[in-house]
């Protein structure tokens, strides 16, 4: 069973959107636990959470969308559905363009992250020593939020310090039910000199993926699902604290331990 942070991570969604997809009936947890009221996904729920969320990116209504989903939905339909819509947004361009770029923009992700996920590393990864700031929010929603809030304070810092762009950490906590902690900071130990920063341990884990891109994709949301979507075939899952690595050259590491997916 999955918890919710670990269907939205791989739905690439927020835990609020799910539980208002729920509220309408649109997907429901597998289980409720009755005394902490934690919810638990089936493993074959991340497909209807993934077209959900892909249906409502090209203009989909909720109400369309239950009736467009049936019980075992399969990717060459997601795909047809997509393309459809692609088609009436581009005979509504005068209203809808910005959708219609969205839509090329994901498709584009999709296909680099696909051919990208060729070169991905299973192994251990080794903990990290961050020197940087952190923030806590309560939604995935809301880390966009709060790694714009958080990365220009860490870009000052270095450049009064360092004169040089270093490279720059991303992580994100979500193993807790409620709560995704937002960390932003430097492998550098010179930055150890600034009083306003501190230290922030992150543990490394005897399972792991890597994957490199030469510059930054275009969207991380779409990677992380590209990159689940490609461990499903080797019976493994994404979970716990998640990594980005920006280095000075452009060069962008995404990292994250796994476990086995458990049948459902």
């Amino acid at each position: 069973m999955l918890s919710i942070g670990e269907i939205a991570h791989a739905a690439g969604v927020s835990r609020r959107m799910l539980r208002h997809w729920e509220s309408i009936g649109l997907i429901a947890p597998a289980e409720v636990d009755e005394f902490s009221g934690y919810r638990r996904y089936a493993v074959t729920q991340v497909g209807r959470a993934r077209a959900i969320a892909a249906l409502r990116a090209v203009g989909f209504g909720l109400e369309t969308i239950e009736v467009l989903l049936g019980p075992e939905l399969k990717q060459q339909r997601l795909v047809e559905l997509l393309r459809a819509r692609e088609g009436e947004l581009l005979a509504e361009i005068d209203t809808a363009s910005a959708r219609l770029r969205e839509v090329r923009s994901r498709l584009v992700a999709l296909q680099e992250g696909n051919a990208t996920m060729q070169n991905i590393c299973l192994g251990p990864l080794n903990p990290l020593r961050l020197v940087g700031l952190q923030s806590r929010v309560t939604d995935e929603s809301e880390i966009g939020t709060a790694v714009s809030a958080l990365l220009p304070r860490i870009r000052q810092r270095e450049g009064q310090l360092m004169g040089a762009d270093a490279g720059i950490v991303f992580t994100y906590d979500g193993t807790a039910e409620e709560e995704f902690v937002v960390s932003v900071g430097t492998l550098s130990p010179a930055m150890l000199e600034d009083e306003l920063l501190h230290v922030i341990g992150i543990p490394g884990a005897e399972h792991g993926v890597t994957v490199s891109f030469d510059a930054p994709p275009a969207s991380a949301a779409d990677m992380w699902m590209v990159l689940d979507s490609t461990l499903e075939k080797e019976g493994l899952i994404t979970t716990n604290i998640y990594r980005q690595l920006l280095d000075a050259d452009g060069t962008t590491t995404f990292q994250a331990p796994v476990r086995s997916r458990e049948p459902s």
